[in-house]
């Protein structure tokens, strides 16, 4: 029986092969937008192969109708969003495939037509014609609909991260450093700066994420992919820029930053700190991604999208960086000049991550080099600073032997430096240490001093710290009175042990060194001592003779009175030291007052004894105050 079956034409059977095959290309295509990148070239290859043998075999069994009436169609979906204002995407993804079907068919269709000589048939140029203008209409559309959708559906991350302390350093001479103390004790130094995390690293709505997709594909497919980089690339750009105005941080020109006050300063630099860490390790990763999964198999439109995207951003970090290790590197710089660095040495394997392409290595290089001129003017700074202590020179004694201001701001100023151990220690570890200050001997080792005692950082701080007593010595010898000298090496001596006790200094300068500490200004409490009260005392003398005896008496109750005007107008601000030299000078004093009165008070005659034991002890509790005393309240007649 087969004789008598009709015979179906090649032509149509090969027909019906190609548009077979065609829509299995295109439903391969539109099934999956993660298809690898080769696999991908493959099929849009194949896709304008049949597209082409598609449109020949209709041109050959049915003439140009067919082919006519198929583009009709897809214009005609193509022309009805011309015009309307919404976004395709918000009509629904059914309406969203069927505009992108329309284009593939475009494309198709144009794709088929330049592969079939026309010979001057006018609907082939027609279709030609209205197909080419179509196309750019859908593209515009298109276009417009990336915008659209990329910035409707964009997300800021919120980084959740430790807050940077605004931790200001005062001038050496200034008075600032009272201000200091308090700042520096407040802030919780010992705080982890660097617990960064993430609450979402996605940059757009994962929901429209597919969409963009589908048109990048589209466009890429139509060679428009220069057009739809070009729209992704300034709205994220865009974004980033939003992001970076609700991050606070402002642009500022080298020009800005060198004419800045140190105080406006001091605050960008806080915010960039923090804006670079949360850009380079939270921002820029998430818009990589973003990238790679919209523009992974074009590999050329990923990696020059990603730069373009981030390029403005981070010159206009690294500008600001520059500019900032363009300026005078003063001491009272060199905590914000550190956490630059810090955070720039930080980045540096993330950044190389960031761009490891050849299009990206202007970029590597910039944060390198910037990194490095950060770490210069950093070990610059802190020279300054060593420097700007040992200069430091006073004309005039310090008022009341209290703490003077240079104690309380090299103090204060270590108490910042821990937090920057290992970079400190990386940056001094060339740097040589200056031990020979006088007469304080560099420390002695043993076996019970912590390694920490032995970093650069360590022996930079310690070789300052004698710095810092060298110009003590110098500016007690401004004192004409030298019990006062000595109360004013007692505050400060003790001030500098304390703080180093009570804080992490105690792990850099070790126990050694406050032992050694503790031992001198005890013995310039001794000295004290003896300068103030081992004059007065020396009279407390027995003799035979009533007149010698009433005389000394008398002489003791001047010298005290003395003593009293001007000590209880000195300083001892440290309420326990304060305490522990009272009752020092009470045990000596009313002890030797208590024993001469004791043995001689008949000879003396009460009426010549202008103080008891108990005024005595009483007036001595008014010493160091820093107040004057009136000694009306304290006399028995």
């Amino acid at each position: 029986m087969a004789e008598f079956e009709p015979e179906i034409p090649i032509s149509e059977v090969k027909k019906q092969v190609f548009v077979a095959c065609h829509h299995v290309v295109k439903a391969l295509r539109a099934s999956d937008n993660n298809l690898d990148a080769n696999l991908s070239k493959l099929l849009t290859d194949l896709d304008s192969y049949l597209s082409n043998m598609a449109i020949e075999s209709k041109t050959e069994v049915t003439g140009f109708i067919e082919i006519e009436d198929q583009f009709k169609e897809a214009e005609k979906k193509i022309q009805s969003w011309e015009s309307n204002q919404s976004m395709i995407w918000d009509a629904g993804p059914i309406e969203a495939d069927r505009f992108l079907q329309a284009v593939y068919e475009i494309q198709t269709i144009l794709t088929g037509l330049k592969g079939i000589p026309t010979k001057g048939n006018g609907k082939e140029k027609d279709v030609y014609n209205r197909a080419t203008l179509a196309l750019d209409i859908a593209m515009s559309r298109l276009e417009k609909e990336i915008c659209d959708v990329l910035y409707k559906h964009k997300r800021h991350v919120q980084p959740r991260y430790m807050a940077i302390s605004s931790r200001r350093v005062g001038t050496v001479n200034g008075d600032s450093s009272d201000s200091l103390e308090d700042e520096a004790d407040s802030e919780g130094l010992g705080e982890n700066e660097r617990t960064w995390e993430q609450e979402n690293t996605d940059l757009v709505d994962p929901t429209i994420v597919p969409h963009i997709k589908a048109i990048a594909n589209a466009m890429f497919a139509c060679d428009y992919g220069r057009e739809f980089c070009g729209a992704f690339s300034n709205v994220r750009r865009w974004v980033l820029e939003e992001y970076l105005t609700m991050l606070e941080m402002e642009r500022f020109s080298c020009g800005d930053v060198l004419g800045m006050k140190w105080e406006d300063l001091n605050d960008a630099i806080g915010k960039w700190t923090r804006v670079l860490r949360t850009i380079i390790w939270v921002y820029l990763p998430g818009e990589k991604q973003l990238c790679e999964q919209i523009l992974g198999e074009f590999e050329s439109g990923f990696s020059s999208c990603f730069i373009e995207i981030s390029r403005d951003t981070i010159f206009s970090l690294l500008n600001f960086g520059e500019a900032v290790a363009m300026e005078s590197h003063t001491p009272e710089k060199l905590d914000r000049l550190l956490s630059m660095y810090e955070v720039s040495a930080d980045i540096l394997l993330d950044v190389d991550n960031l761009f490891p392409e050849e299009t990206g290595s202007s970029l590597r290089i910039a944060f390198h080099q910037l990194s490095k001129n950060l770490a210069d003017c950093t070990r610059e700074a802190f020279l300054n600073f060593r420097e700007a202590v040992a200069s430091n020179e006073s004309s005039r004694a310090f008022s009341r032997g209290g703490i003077h201001p240079l104690t309380k701001y090299v103090m204060n100023y270590f108490m910042l430096l821990p937090v920057y151990t290992d970079t400190l220690n990386s940056l001094l570890r060339d740097l040589e240490v200056d031990d020979s200050v006088g007469i304080f001997e560099p420390e002695k080792t043993g076996k019970d001093i912590p390694p920490s005692t032995f970093s650069p950082m360590a022996r930079h701080l310690r070789s300052i710290a004698s710095v810092l007593e060298a110009s003590l010595v110098r500016k007690a010898q401004l004192y004409t009175d030298e019990s006062l000298s000595y109360i004013f090496m007692i505050n400060n001596l003790h001030y500098m042990v304390q703080k180093v006790k009570e804080s992490e200094l105690r792990q850099i300068f070790g126990d050694e060194w406050i032992k050694r500490r503790i031992a001198r200004y005890q013995h310039y409490a001794t000295n004290y001592e003896r300068a103030t009260w081992s004059p007065i005392l020396s009279l407390l003398r027995d003799d035979n003779s009533k007149t010698v005896l009433r005389e000394r008496c008398r002489l003791f109750s001047v010298g005290f009175e003395e003593v009293y005007r001007n000590q209880t107008c000195w300083s001892v601000p440290d309420p326990q030291l304060r305490e522990d030299l009272r009752i020092s000078t009470s045990v000596k004093v009313i002890q030797s007052y208590w024993g001469f009165l004791g043995r001689n008070a008949a000879r003396i005659g009460e009426r010549h004894v202008r103080y008891t034991s108990e005024d005595i002890q009483n007036m001595l509790l008014d010493l160091f105050e820093g107040s004057p005393r009136s000694l009306r309240n304290s006399r028995r007649r």
